[in-house]
């Protein structure tokens, strides 16, 4: 063998070549192999396996969060819904409970619910030279809540039918506890001599 640089002659086998290119290859590639084996466990599976895990906690986290959120709503809403279809069982038992309804505003006492009129007495008079007919009876609260009291109208018919009168008129008692009852004595003009048809009801549009 003769060297390019020194021309430097010597001796050399190819057995001897061979066996030092196969050891210094062999250290080197395990060196390298080694190497990169361990940059890429580090750089691929640590830091894969731990975004994975924090994504998954949070993840988890919010989907909790989620459902907790949710699960309030259900909970307010049933409530509500109840408070508002109990309404006038609550302000039964707690009065005080019907101002929070008011500002609301939501009707938390009937308006002319379960209200009756009983023991209706008509009787011609004359004021003043007028004729005039006195209505009396009593309205009678059959429920179980106390209910506000519209206006009462009464209105005249004579025999055919004809309107002959509409007045209305307020009591003075606005509300009527359950199971009582109010007296009332309403008087109106008498529009005509002759045979007529007296009818009271409640007037709820006003």
């Amino acid at each position: 063998m003769r060297c390019a640089e020194c021309k430097e002659i010597w001796t050399a086998y190819p057995q001897d070549g061979l066996k030092k290119l196969k050891s210094s290859s062999n250290k080197d590639l395990s060196k390298m192999f080694e190497r990169v084996s361990k940059e890429t466990e580090n750089l691929f599976h640590e830091t894969e396996v731990k975004t994975v895990e924090k994504i998954k906690v949070v993840n988890i986290t919010r989907y909790k969060h989620t459902i907790n959120i949710v699960l309030l709503l259900i909970v307010l809403c049933s409530l509500a819904a109840m408070l508002y279809y109990m309404r006038y069982d609550v302000v039964r038992f707690i009065p005080e409970a019907e101002k929070l309804y008011d500002k609301i505003p939501v009707e938390s006492v009937p308006y002319g619910r379960n209200l009756e009129f009983k023991d209706i007495v008509t009787t011609d008079i004359t004021e003043n030279n007028f004729a005039k007919i006195e209505i009396k009876g009593k309205i009678v609260n059959t429920g179980k809540y106390i209910t506000e009291i519209p206006p009462v109208k009464v209105d005249i018919y004579d025999k055919s039918g004809k309107l002959l009168l509409s007045t209305t008129h307020y009591l003075p008692i606005p509300r009527l506890e359950a199971g009582y009852n109010l007296l009332f004595n309403i008087v109106v003009p008498d529009p005509t001599p002759f045979g007529k048809s007296i009818y009271l009801k409640f007037n709820d549009e006003i």
